[in-house]
């Protein structure tokens, strides 16, 4: 049996491989927890996607009846303004548990999909007393910036949506 040389480009070249994809795993579950660092009442989380998404990035979450547009517009969409609900409002808690992502890079740029499953507590107090359980998949266009990697497009697709009443209270 023959052994092969590899050379110390290979070996940096497969070293940078693994670094990028740890930090693009890292930059992926930062998405969830700016969701899940801010429940309730707590509508910060623009302090982790600031962080997750390029400028200049943009999502699609129509496949839930969300945003096509800005990660900012999501982060409205989701938890509303001064003026305006969002669509969490109903929720009091929530969990988002991710699979590890499958990545390909090319260069400065990387796909990923990463499939999740999301659990939300409904509010009694606003009559919406249910756990809503969701599962589907991410689908992340990244870029390589000088802060790291990116998030530059992402979207939501919804495998399925399940309300589950639960119990009222006394």
């Amino acid at each position: 049996m023959q052994s092969e040389e590899v050379s110390s480009a290979d070996v940096a070249n497969m070293m940078q491989g693994l670094l990028d994809r740890q930090a693009i795993q890292d930059i992926i579950s930062c998405y969830s927890l700016g969701q899940d660092s801010h429940q309730g009442e707590d509508s910060a989380i623009l302090q982790q996607w600031e962080e997750t998404f390029s400028e200049t990035g943009t999502v699609d979450y129509s496949a839930a009846g969300g945003t096509v547009g800005s990660y900012r517009d999501l982060a409205k969409w989701m938890r509303g303004d001064e003026n305006t609900k969002g669509s969490m409002s109903g929720f009091s808690n929530w969990q988002h548990m991710l699979s590890l992502p499958l990545v390909s890079i090319a260069g400065d740029t990387a796909h990923a999909r990463t499939d999740f499953f999301a659990t939300h507590r409904g509010r009694a107090d606003q009559g919406w007393n249910v756990h809503y359980n969701a599962s589907g998949a991410f689908h992340d266009d990244l870029v390589r910036t000088p802060k790291g990697w990116r998030i530059q497009f992402r979207r939501l697709e919804v495998y399925f949506g399940d309300p589950l009443e639960i119990a009222k209270t006394a």
